[in-house]
């Protein structure tokens, strides 16, 4: 995959970064994989190239699943800083609200700030190089109401 020579309009950058995210956390909350959605070299936390990191995603989403947590992630406050050759700084807001399905169901707020690099291909494909994730905030044990 060869990066692009010219840079996409700030409208289509713009779009296309967005949809990323919204693609990526809409896996993420359905346990599928991202694989697609990296760069062959992506970073996450310990996990260096494309396989580890879509392994680290589906392991946290199969420790979900055996413990019946359900997750939803929300992405907000997105601003987009261009580097060159086809890559850009995104810096977003993350919220994710988790609850359990125990007996006495609680759940989970956590407000991360993200900083993640993306590239343009060739192709406008746009997919991520590297994720860094810095939680600000985490309200945990919270009840969890149920609605008709």
């Amino acid at each position: 995959m060869s990066q692009i020579d010219t840079a996409p309009d700030t409208v289509t950058v713009r779009v296309r970064v967005t949809q990323l995210l919204d693609e990526f956390f809409s896996r993420l909350d359905r346990a599928e994989s991202v694989a697609d959605l990296l760069t062959a070299n992506a970073e996450f936390r310990h996990g260096k190239g494309r396989d580890a990191v879509v392994e680290l995603f589906l392991g946290l989403a199969r420790k979900r699943e055996e413990i019946g947590r359900t997750s939803r992630h929300s992405t907000s406050n997105i601003t987009i800083e261009e580097l060159g050759g086809g890559r850009y700084r995104v810096h977003s807001l993350v919220v994710v609200v988790s609850s359990d399905t125990q007996p006495e169901p609680q759940g989970d707020l956590l407000v991360a700030d993200h900083e993640d690099i993306v590239e343009f291909d060739a192709e406008g494909a746009c997919r991520f190089v590297k994720r860094v994730g810095k939680p600000v905030m985490k309200l945990g044990g919270l009840t969890v109401l149920s609605l008709p």
